[in-house]
């Protein structure tokens, strides 16, 4: 599926949201934050994307198999002895990986050369998780995570400031929307414009352009929306 970071996606079988939960969902309870949000529970598996000349799919690991995400279908393949690498299958649908590199064969096609992308990982598993919108900042780093009707997750300075307020309702503004929160003291305002973007480190574009102030301290960065894996 097309998954880049400008957000567009391909609608996946909803069968898929099943094992989503099986292969994604973590056995102990979320954590509660001090101020009093809900962190959705933390992922056991890994998610790839693997991009190939013409082709691209996203594989999603878990204990002794591997989900594969394709353009039209969805498969859980189990893990078989493999000389070389990791080698999964199912009856019509074959994955064998090494490295970064990677060979898919769909029944009588093969797509070989397929080469790991670990920019784009976050992004898909931000929307494995059901976030709507993600966004981006440099200098220092940050993200943003918002999940409509429920949290929004801010976390800056590589990690070291991390920010989890229920999320308001969105107010429309001339070319986009705000999103204003207030919750243990703190203070999010997140503002998110319509306008073409490109982060200042990757160089990859993005469909909006974000500003977040915490407590008078303002970020600025690119976002998109993130289309869920099973809509």
């Amino acid at each position: 599926m097309q998954a880049d970071t400008a957000g567009s996606a391909r609608a996946l079988p909803l069968v898929a949201l099943a094992t989503l939960i099986y292969l994604g969902a973590c056995s102990s309870a979320p954590d509660k934050q001090a101020d009093g949000g809900t962190m959705a529970p933390q992922a056991t598996g890994k998610t790839l994307v693997y991009e190939c000349p013409g082709y691209e799919f996203v594989a999603r690991t878990g204990p002794g198999e591997i989900a594969v995400y394709m353009e039209d279908d969805y498969r859980v393949l189990g893990q078989v002895r493999s000389a070389s690498g990791a080698r999964y299958t199912d009856t019509e649908v074959t994955l064998w990986t090494k490295g970064e590199l990677a060979i898919l064969e769909i029944g009588a096609k093969r797509y070989s050369e397929c080469v790991l992308n670990r920019s784009r990982a976050p992004w898909e598993e931000a929307r494995r998780r059901g976030v709507d919108f993600r966004a981006v900042g440099q200098e220092p780093g940050w993200q943003l995570e918002i999940q409509h009707d429920r949290n929004m997750l801010f976390v800056a300075g590589y990690g070291a400031e991390r920010v989890l307020l229920p999320t308001p309702d969105a107010e429309l503004v001339d070319g986009g929307e705000r999103y204003q929160a207030r919750a243990g003291g703190r203070e999010l305002l997140v503002e998110i414009e319509l306008r073409h973007c490109i982060d200042s480190m990757s160089g990859e574009a993005f469909t909006n352009e974000v500003r977040v102030t915490l407590d008078g301290s303002l970020y600025r960065g690119c976002g998109t929306s993130l289309e869920a894996w099973w809509d």
